[in-house]
């Protein structure tokens, strides 16, 4: 594009762009085409870019301008003035940010500008060694950017398992968290929810603003149609989860088939929502739908007067985001794999109807106070001062849930302990044999329930499919109910009554398994389970859909709610429960259909992979 510079394409392009009701874009500097060894800028370069702009600013588009580009559509790209192994190297860094603020310095007014993205996925040219290598090049991108213009954000464009984009590390140095994402699974419903999942992940229960900043499909891989519907379902999504935004990789496929990388990336080629010709795909149709809907949304109050209240909150294991000394999960198994039983966590929250946030461990003060549940799902271990801080958030009327593992798999966690506090916190003996890998849980697991728990009536049996052996605690009560067994009739599931609060056990980690199996159990059987618990501990469910299938999320008002609903399967006719006696309901977005309501329930027809809005007055 800068270097065969065709004006007239590009402003054909940012036309089509407006006529779409696209309100932003990202903008890569190329940067052998922008600077030389020095990093000093090219003043034609510097034309082209202003060019480029001016045309974004006529049509009331924003950008955000990503600078350093070694990194793009399966590529690493020169970078002039360093070699990649020097990337972080305090001599690459000073003519890295001479370079950044050339650019900075000359569009900081420019009012199409709405921030600065400091590279494309810079881990895969280079991965940091360490965090505090890569914190250094970031905290130094930061402060030369904010030292020339504090008007717009600054955001790391890296990968979502890269340093730069730890949530609790990097928060000091940008203003807002941009994920992307490409995620495969198994389990297509799964696959939908986990998008939602990843972005709780990110915002750390409300910390820091997150942009789903690059996602999407090429349709080389999967048809024009499959890609509309899973940008249709993640657009919904990422509204539903309070995301300030999302950009779609890309606008355009690529016409040069035999330069590279695409000679040897073909899928790379057909990302866009619009075809080379310029004709457009059915995803360019939803997105020119979706924006013309969210605007209206917006002009209601969305986020504003309508707002999310989750009142449960998932731990994030200290692990996952600082180093210990012979804490080697995240060596062992990777980011990926650490975070499925947390993602898993929320998802099953999200599809029983409870409403959750994801925060992290060293954080979890910020939300002792506005949670009722707490939930720290398939645990190996936890601080022993996290643990203390728990205990009394119960004993002051917080409600705590804990799922224990001690490894699954070819991961056995045996010289470690989850917590201190078995008989003081959760009312328990641990009575696993000395030198015991754990109890082995493999094939299908059954839990009976002994008493009553929630709506589920004591007798109730709910199966736990373990796809590869699991590792598990063995336990007595002390002072705990032993509320459910498994098929050996050993006590899994606890209640413990501590202070103002109560601590539920369980000892079958359910969202490790789910995480682990082929496809998830969306009968509503587990559902059920957590929903209960719910119950239990207050934590209210306004709203709930009959099928697990389908996420809903809830914006209150004073006198009205909006209710999104996002149908992450197949095609399906869905009843949404409103505990609240309804007046008048009516459709303000979406592609699937309200076809009645009564006083308490909504029925709706939600087409595969579809969104809902609802406007709702009580």
């Amino acid at each position: 594009m800068w270097r065969d510079w065709d004006e007239n394409s590009i402003r054909e392009d940012i036309e089509l762009m407006k006529r779409l009701g696209i309100r932003a874009v990202r903008l890569f500097i190329k940067n052998e085409d922008f600077a030389n060894e020095y990093g000093e800028v090219h003043p034609q370069a510097l034309e082209k870019l202003k060019r480029v702009l001016d045309a974004l600013s006529e049509h009331e588009i924003v950008g955000f301008v990503t600078l350093l580009v070694g990194h793009m559509s399966g590529k690493n790209w020169r970078i002039p003035w360093l070699a990649f192994e020097d990337i972080y190297k305090s001599h690459a860094v000073e003519k890295t940010m001479r370079f950044i603020e050339g650019v900075v310095k000359e569009f900081k007014e420019h009012t199409a500008v709405a921030g600065w993205i400091l590279s494309n996925e810079l881990s895969l040219v280079k991965r940091a060694e360490s965090r505090e290598e890569a914190l250094a090049l970031l905290r130094a991108f930061s402060q030369a950017v904010k030292s020339i213009d504090r008007d717009h954000a600054v955001s790391s464009g890296d990968v979502p398992d890269s340093f730069m984009q730890e949530t609790p590390n990097v928060r000091s140095y940008v203003d807002y968290i941009g994920p992307h994402l490409y995620l495969y699974d198994t389990d297509l419903v799964r696959h939908g929810y986990t998008y939602g999942a990843m972005l709780e992940l990110f915002s750390n229960s409300g910390d820091v603003p997150v942009v789903l900043e690059e996602f999407g499909f090429s349709t080389h891989q999967f048809s024009e149609e499959s890609q509309a519907a899973f940008l249709n379902e993640i657009l919904y999504t990422t509204l539903a989860h309070s995301a300030s935004g999302a950009f779609i990789w890309c606008f355009s496929d690529f016409a040069h088939e035999s330069d590279p990388p695409y000679e040897w990336r073909p899928l790379e080629l057909g990302f866009g929502i619009v075809r080379r010709d310029g004709s457009l795909k059915p995803a360019a149709e939803v997105v020119k739908r979706f924006a013309n809907e969210l605007e209206d949304i917006e002009k209601l109050g969305i986020h504003t007067e309508f707002k999310r209240m989750p009142e449960a909150s998932v731990l994030i294991p200290f692990y996952i985001f600082r180093d210990y000394e012979f804490v080697w999960y995240k060596s062992a198994l990777g980011f990926w794999r650490l975070i499925q039983p947390l993602l898993t966590s929320s998802i099953l929250l999200s599809s029983s109807g409870i409403d959750n946030t994801m925060i992290f461990e060293l954080d979890v003060e910020r939300v002792l106070n506005s949670k009722k549940l707490l939930l720290a799902p398939s645990t190996v271990i936890a601080l022993t001062s996290t643990w203390r801080k728990l205990l009394k958030y119960v004993e002051e009327g917080g409600n705590l849930y804990v799922s224990l593992v001690k490894g699954f798999g070819d991961l056995r966690a045996g010289h470690e302990a989850a917590t201190h506090l078995w008989a003081e916190l959760m009312g328990l003996e641990n009575v696993l044999e000395a030198g015991s890998v754990g109890v082995v849980y493999h094939g299908k697991t059954e839990v009976k329930f002994v008493r009553n728990f929630g709506s589920i009536e004591k007798g109730a049996r709910v199966e736990v499919d373990t796809p590869i052996p699991i590792y598990a605690y063995r336990a007595r009560p002390v002072d705990a109910e032993v509320l459910a067994v498994d098929g050996n009739d050993s006590p899994v599931l606890f209640k413990a009554r501590r202070g103002r609060g109560y601590v539920y056990t369980m000892l079958i980690p359910v969202e490790l398994a789910q995480a682990l199996t082929w496809s998830m159990d969306w009968s509503g059987k587990l559902q059920k389970v957590f929903r209960s618990l719910a119950q239990e501990t207050g934590v209210e469910v306004h709203y709930e859909a009959s099928s697990a299938e389908v996420e809903v999320k809830v914006f209150y008002g004073q006198q009205a709610d909006i209710v999104i609903a996002v149908n992450h399967g197949n095609y399906k006719e869905v009843s949404i429960a409103s505990s609240k006696p309804l007046k008048d309901v009516v459709k303000i977005g979406g592609d699937a259909s309200l076809t009645s309501w009564s006083s308490n329930q909504v029925a709706v027809e939600m087409p595969k992979k579809s969104g809902l809005v609802l406007y709702l007055k009580h």
